[in-house]
């Protein structure tokens, strides 16, 4: 017969995967940055090397999973997402347990509703949702007494740093606890923990560095996916201004009550003298630096688009609420009825808009219906396409194509969107030369253009040139309803 915590584990188990199976292969939802990756785990499993052979600037470690989707199966970022978010919750679960918290399953399905939630969640396979699932085992590594705690630490700031450098930023004041905080380091000395963890960030990081080496591809790799991002182009933000953005997209997000109970109770809890008050200190900082993805880029101001940038409370607002029911002296916060009744505040919201986006699943390929009636996409599927025979301009959610055909573009440059955001962007159109004499020398036989559609190249000379180009060079073969263009090599 079952003890009553293993129907708890089965319930987590059971619930985390249901959950993950909401965004499984079979009901993917469809991301532009999804396509992008596939594209670059195209691109290594047909030989090629990442930023030498495209053009991306994500950390490449993300591009090293999706390859495995090529060399493996569809499958596989899927199953390894649903066993990371796995891993962190039973770890937690574990943790809660272990300080005899009154409902220990609780926080974990919390970090569930709010990493799998619909209105910020894309699906599976994304940077930011790996990045929050290794801040939430980071955190539950830290607490806990494990043999090579702090290599396993190392391992896990390695793979943060080279999935997405700005959760960098979010993990920071956890690293600094624990490696040089006598509070959080125990009787070991810094220098000792430090070693430990450069160790464990070192296992991940020479492999890739090795790679590179080897692919004579070094320098692509800093200027793309370090240098790069520190000067991307866009629209400059205040602070103030960013600020209003991460308050409307937590309103958008419903994500309002969960965030503002646990902020409360956090603040809260700074009076009441709460035993390990630096680990609170570090949960606070760790909630309001959620956001560094939005501080640096300032991308929420243009809408949902952005919106998965709040992923991280996913992981920091269960940790802080952790923080204060453990280290809170305060018998109101320790009593049973207490804590379900604020942990019902903390998720009736997200569990109602789960099971409102539940009820609404369906067995159905999104890809297809997004794409399946478009002209141009009907004419190119009677068509025999290989590398280099295709290019598709200024729409990132078409380069879904390539990975449909499973066949290269023709320009390193398949994202086009710099052009949109900024008119300083490739101010004397040296990569859009670039692009046009890819596409002469591979005599690329179809181009799908969707700059006239979307009409919001901001470099108008650059706009100018590339219909020249297209007009001299193709004929147009499809037109549709929303001025997109197919054209055909002459």
């Amino acid at each position: 017969m079952l003890k009553k915590e293993h129907y708890c584990l089965l319930f987590i188990i059971l619930g985390s995967v249901g959950l993950n199976f909401l965004n499984s292969p079979l009901t993917e939802i469809f991301s532009d940055d999804k396509e992008i990756f596939k594209y670059a785990g195209l691109v290594i499993y047909k030989g090629g090397v990442p930023y030498r052979d495209f053009f991306d600037h994500k950390p490449p470690l993300i591009y090293f999973f999706y390859s495995l989707n090529w060399y493996i199966s569809p499958w596989f970022t899927w199953l390894l997402d649903t066993f990371l978010i796995l891993l962190a919750t039973l770890l937690f679960y574990w943790l809660c347990r272990k300080n005899k918290l009154s409902w220990p399953w609780f926080l974990p399905i919390i970090f569930n509703l709010l990493i799998r939630y619909s209105l910020v969640s894309f699906g599976n396979g994304l940077t930011r949702e790996y990045t929050t699932a290794f801040l939430l085992i980071f955190f539950c590594v830290m607490q806990g007494n494990a043999r090579y705690k702090y290599f396993i630490l190392g391992l896990l700031t390695g793979l943060t740093c080279w999935m997405q450098q700005d959760a960098l930023i979010t993990l920071a004041p956890f690293f600094i606890y624990s490696v040089f905080s006598r509070e959080g380091g125990g009787s070991s000395r810094p220098g000792k923990r430090f070693l430990s963890v450069t160790a464990g960030f070192l296992t991940i990081t020479l492999p890739l560095i090795f790679y590179f080496v080897s692919h004579q591809s070094l320098t692509y790799l800093w200027k793309d996916a370090f240098l790069f991002n520190l000067n991307a182009p866009g629209k400059y933000v205040n602070i103030y201004e960013k600020i209003k953005s991460v308050k409307h997209a937590i309103h958008e997000s419903e994500f309002e009550m969960a965030f503002y109970t646990s902020l409360i109770l956090g603040i809260t809890a700074l009076f009441l003298k709460i035993r390990k008050q630096g680990l609170l200190y570090v949960a606070l900082s760790g909630i309001v630096l959620s956001f560094a993805g939005e501080y640096i880029s300032g991308r929420l101001s243009s809408g949902n688009a952005f919106i998965y940038y709040l992923l991280p409370l996913a992981a920091t607002i269960p940790i802080l609420v952790y923080v204060v029911f453990v280290g809170s002296p305060v018998s109101f916060l320790q009593d049973k009825t207490a804590q379900l009744t604020l942990y019902l505040i903390l998720s009736s919201t997200i569990f109602l808009g789960t099971i409102r986006y539940a009820s609404g699943f369906r067995f159905s390929s999104n890809n297809k219906n997004t794409y399946s009636e478009i002209p141009e996409v009907e004419y190119l599927d009677t068509q025999s396409l290989n590398d280099y025979q295709l290019f598709v301009f200024d729409d990132s959610n078409l380069i879904y194509l390539y990975n449909k055909n499973k066949i290269l573009a023709p320009s390193t440059w398949i994202y086009h969107y710099f052009w949109n955001w900024s008119p300083d962007w490739d101010k004397e159109n040296r990569i859009l030369h670039t692009i046009i004499q890819n596409l002469q020398t591979h005599k690329t036989r179809f181009i799908l253009d969707c700059s006239e559609a979307r009409n919001d190249m901001k470099n108008k000379t650059a706009y100018t040139e590339w219909q020249q180009f297209l007009q001299n060079n193709y004929s147009v073969i499809i037109k549709d309803t929303l001025n997109r263009k197919l054209w055909g090599i002459q």
